[in-house]
């Protein structure tokens, strides 16, 4: 028991000194913070190269070699299976991709990262728009039924306001990022006068949004560093009544 604790106490002098090396960037850039960046990055990059090699790497690439082993390997009917032509497939496109370390042969990498890029943006948009575009609209008609807007306690004027609110935040920021090739339109944002109000409107519910957004991150990096300041007070009070 008394090992775990001291250990624990080694832990959090280590995680003390680490926090001091972050925070004295307060006072200016200097080794010790740029020391505390380069171990972050190197955790963070070891442990990342890491949960690729045993969640991806070597399950995906090297277990399949090894079950079947080099006799199975050899085998004309090893590579009949569909399992088999990916897994060359894979051997295949990660050969490629090796190949971009080299100055001769950075070109052939190409495919590989081309498959990599679209297969990444296609999840991306694909998840933003089944995960968050969609249940936003539906959240947001749900929200205008009088039923829902009812039953959160909110009165007849104040269900209108609300409606209103919603509605024009909606319409002008989408009619902000409306795109159109006319030249004559473009500047106007298109309808004339009252395209460029939509506009404006839209411009100014962004700007609503990020600033709440900002002000969210800005509380929350305040909120971690009252944590550390405590976490900093409560080891030294610990160093203090050991010595």
């Amino acid at each position: 028991m008394a090992d775990s604790s001291g250990i624990e106490l080694i832990g959090s002098v280590v995680a003390a000194l680490l926090t001091i090396m972050i925070l004295s960037y307060l006072v200016g850039d200097n080794p010790l913070f740029r020391l505390a960046a380069h171990l972050l990055i190197g955790v963070a990059g070891g442990y990342a190269g890491a949960m690729a090699w045993h969640a991806v790497l070597k399950p995906a690439l090297v277990d399949p070699l090894l079950r079947a082993g080099l006799p199975g390997i050899l085998r004309p009917e090893f590579w009949g299976s569909a399992e088999a032509r990916l897994l060359l497939s894979s051997w295949l496109l990660l050969a490629l991709l090796a190949l971009k370390l080299t100055d001769s042969g950075a070109r052939w990498g190409a495919l590989p990262m081309v498959l990599l890029v679209s297969v990444s943006a296609a999840v991306v948009v694909g998840g933003a728009i089944r995960g968050t575009l969609l249940p936003q609209l539906a959240n947001a008609a749900q929200s205008l039924a009088p039923s829902s807007q009812t039953a959160r306690g909110e009165s007849g004027l104040e269900q209108v306001v609300n409606a209103l609110i919603l509605l024009v935040g909606t319409a002008s920021t989408l009619w902000y990022f409306r795109f159109t090739v006319n030249p004559a339109t473009a500047a106007s944002g298109g309808g004339g006068g009252l395209g460029q109000a939509a506009r404006m409107v839209g411009k100014l519910f962004i700007a609503i949004t990020l600033g709440s957004i900002y002000a969210g991150a800005l509380a929350g990096a305040l909120f971690a560093l009252s944590e550390r300041i405590a976490f900093l007070a409560e080891v030294v009070t610990r160093l203090l009544g050991i010595f």
